[in-house]
């Protein structure tokens, strides 16, 4: 979440989740991903209702217990493959990094002390 809490930074959405309307205060630059996140609740809660249709075998709460720990299940994987990507590109970004910081030494080599012309 943005840092920044002035009232100027903040604007009020209402999000609709599980017949309920939340009204919220976020950071104006953040405002699609609460709205993405709202509607990613719901479409997940449909996903559950849909698979567990008997609401006497579900509690009241289940079902949204069930969205939470889908959506935060596929945060921890995404977060997860995101720092295997990481310590995988790390070591390549070094070396990549090293030779362009070569290339530009050779440059300013260059600019510096040009090669001298057998005429």
């Amino acid at each position: 979440m943005d840092t920044n809490t002035s009232p100027e930074a903040l604007q009020r959405i209402t999000l609709a989740v599980e017949h309920t309307r939340l009204s919220l205060y976020v950071p104006r630059s953040e405002e699609r991903f609460y709205r993405d996140a709202g509607e990613e609740i719901a479409t997940t809660l449909r996903i559950y209702r849909y698979k567990y249709p008997n609401r006497s075998e579900v509690p009241a709460e289940g079902y949204l217990a069930m969205a939470a720990i889908d959506i935060a299940t596929r945060y921890k994987q995404v977060h997860t493959a995101l720092e295997a990507r990481k310590q995988t590109l790390t070591p390549r970004l070094v070396e990549i990094n090293e030779e362009l910081e070569a290339l530009i030494s050779q440059a300013r080599q260059l600019i510096d002390d040009p090669p001298t012309s057998s005429r």
